[in-house]
Parts: C-alpha cells; structure tokens; sequence
C-alpha cells in the first residue's frame, strides 16, 4: 500500500482529544482508521438508502419490520444470563 501524506488543521481542543483517543498508536494510524470507518459506514448507507428505494415497502411493510425488530432487540427479564 502506498501512502500519501497530507497535512489537516483541527481546533487544539480536538487536536488533544485525537491524540489521547490515539494513545499508544501512531496519530497518523488512528486517524486513518477512523476515516476509513466512517467512509465505509457512508457507503453501506448509501447502499441501504438504494435497497430501501428498489424495495419500495409499504407503511404496512415497515411497520411489520418495525415491530419484529422491536420484539427481538428488546431487554428481556432474565438479566445477568449470558
């Protein structure tokens, strides 16, 4: 992989709170890692905003979609289980 270097200016305020989040990684590193997390969050929502328009569903659709993701996310009462 080639690199290429650039140069950003950020407020000093964030300038510490990247270089703490950093810790022991290389700024350089880290930085690159979130970008390319948050570039490849952007492309599956794109990809998902053009499946939802193909797809079309119906309120009725989402609502049933809605409830079923409801019912499976939800906290159940046995806490503690793993």
């Amino acid at each position: 992989m080639s690199i290429k270097r650039i140069t950003i200016s950020v407020p000093n305020a964030l300038a510490g709170r990247i270089k703490k989040a950093a810790g022991n990684v290389p700024v350089s590193a880290w930085v690159s890692d979130a970008l390319e997390e948050r570039l490849n969050e952007e492309e599956l929502e794109r990809q998902w905003e053009a499946f939802y328009r193909d797809v079309n569903p119906s309120r009725r659709d989402v609502a049933i979609a809605d409830g079923m993701f409801k019912r499976l996310t939800k906290r159940g009462g046995r806490r503690g289980a793993a």
